[in-house]
């Protein structure tokens, strides 16, 4: 994929209004006063921002997506934000580690359930961004050479911001994620922040009050490390969102308790799950 500089809303546009500027009208500069001139530099960078959208991203391997106290909950609020035009939801397509390849639901199912939480919810849209990155980095190469690929977020930033150079992208991405990313820990983590113009939203979960004072000293302090790096602008934003439990879907894969599973998922999430035999059902179906 071709690579490009990314967009940077943090970026100053400086402009000169002083008489004998530069123009690209020279015919028309004589006629342009000072004052005329500041309106349309300030009318043209208006329209500019107008044009633009604002874009959320939240990658999840969704295996499976969970209800409103989790996933769908996430995806719920970011929608309910001004910030944004759109919330893009990406399914995880090939995991990072490799001992988690092939261990999980398949994509286009994991693509399904996610769209089926969001199908209610304004502004929210489920991408298969991380396939198609990933099928364009290995065209050419072998089955050997494709197994031992590893696709990254900057990878796939980098192939949005190319295709989609008129978005503001945002990244998305819970507490114990975000401090993995700002610790280092994540392949080439400055190109992810950069690609995203610094913009992330920060979200926790509920949590004991012991757990909580610690786990919110080191976010606190992993923000405060970026923010010092990118000091133009404050950009990342540490919420709590109200409606997030423990949800999670390792509970769900793990049991067919149904009034559990009910309290974790959708309805049609748990029909879409039983009716296809996933997860636990494929074990108790044998």
């Amino acid at each position: 994929s071709p690579r490009l500089q990314p967009h940077s809303s943090l970026e100053s546009n400086n402009t000169t209004d002083a008489p004998g500027a530069p123009s690209r009208h020279n015919r028309a500069a004589s006629l342009v006063t000072p004052r005329t001139q500041r309106r349309g530099l300030r009318k043209s960078h208006t329209m500019d921002e107008q044009t633009r959208r604002r874009v959320c991203l939240f990658g999840t391997s969704a295996d499976p997506p969970t209800g409103r106290g989790g996933h769908m909950g996430i995806v719920q609020y970011l929608a309910s934000l001004d910030d944004f035009d759109e919330v893009r939801i990406l399914p995880v397509y090939s995991h990072m580690f490799g001992s988690k390849r092939g261990k999980q639901a398949p994509f286009q199912s994991r693509v399904e359930m996610c769209q089926l939480i969001c199908k209610d919810i304004p502004k929210a849209v489920v991408s298969e961004a991380e396939r198609i990155c990933f099928e364009e980095a290995t065209a050419e190469l072998n089955d050997n050479e494709k197994g031992s690929l590893r696709i990254g977020t900057a990878d796939i930033l980098m192939m949005l911001t190319t295709n989609e150079p008129n978005v503001d992208f945002t990244l998305a991405l819970g507490a114990d994620t975000f401090i993995d990313l700002a610790s280092g820990k994540w392949r080439r983590t400055e190109d992810v922040f950069q690609l995203v113009g610094y913009r992330m939203i920060v979200f926790r979960r509920l949590l004991e009050n012991d757990e909580h004072n610690e786990k919110d000293e080191i976010l606190q302090g992993s923000i405060a490390k970026w923010q010092l790096i990118n000091a133009t602008k404050s950009s990342l934003r540490l919420v709590q969102i109200p409606s997030l439990t423990n949800a999670s879907s390792s509970t769900v894969r793990g049991t067919t308790d149904e009034p559990i599973l009910e309290e974790l998922l959708t309805e049609e999430v748990l029909e879409y799950i039983k009716r296809r035999s996933m997860y636990s059902f494929a074990k108790s179906a044998t």
